[in-house]
């Protein structure tokens, strides 16, 4: 039987970033992931990951979710690393809405509910490149990396419905605010998104 590696289950919380912020959810984070972004601030290690099959991970959601909310945020790491048919028939059949959050180098082993792209290509190492991917957002972590031709090329990828530019979390964030304030002003399609978890003290 197949087994997860899993980093962490938490919940009920809130989602803090994106499209669904402020919406109320359980978390599935996974380990590992096949970029190195220096500004990420999540432990996403294989260290103290437990390995858990869909039963397990679908019996410990559904005992999370006191709130009755069946909306599953799937992150990591990189979830598209791990995320196959037996994990989404587990979610489904236990009432779950999937939402997952991606970088955007894999294509999905299996469909979601809501698929966020977050993609990184300045953290790519060589040989990994952008998959095609049918996104409904698109959320772009602003650093110098990011200007006003990146996210042209990104509507031109990602013909979604929802684009956002989201300051860069830790030191030089007020410099990443100011960028990504500067960027939304100049492309209207393009909204600003702040870590709202973060500013109230949530995971």
């Amino acid at each position: 039987m197949s087994t997860y590696r899993v980093k962490e289950l938490f919940g009920p919380t809130i989602q803090g970033e994106g499209v669904h912020a402020g919406r109320v959810c359980v978390f599935l984070r996974f380990a590992a992931c096949n970029l190195a972004c220096t500004w990420c601030d999540t432990d996403f290690s294989p260290d103290g990951a437990a390995r858990l099959t869909a039963a397990d991970i679908a019996d410990a959601l559904s005992r999370l979710d006191a709130t009755g909310s069946r909306t599953v945020v799937v992150t990591g790491g990189e979830p598209a690393l791990q995320w196959d048919a037996p994990l989404a028939d587990a979610l489904r059949a236990a009432g779950f809405r999937v939402h997952m959050e991606t970088n955007g180098t894999r294509a999905l082993a299996a469909p979601v509910d809501w698929l966020t792209v977050s993609p990184k290509p300045q953290f790519h190492p060589p040989g990994v490149t952008l998959a095609e991917l049918e996104a409904d957002e698109c959320k772009v972590v602003v650093d110098d990396a990011v200007d006003d031709e990146t996210l042209a090329d990104y509507e031109r990828r990602y013909a979604c419905a929802h684009y956002l530019v989201q300051p860069c979390w830790g030191p030089g964030y007020d410099a990443s605010l100011a960028r990504a304030i500067a960027l939304a002003r100049k492309r209207p399609r393009w909204r600003l998104g702040v870590q709202l978890h973060k500013w109230i003290g949530l995971p």
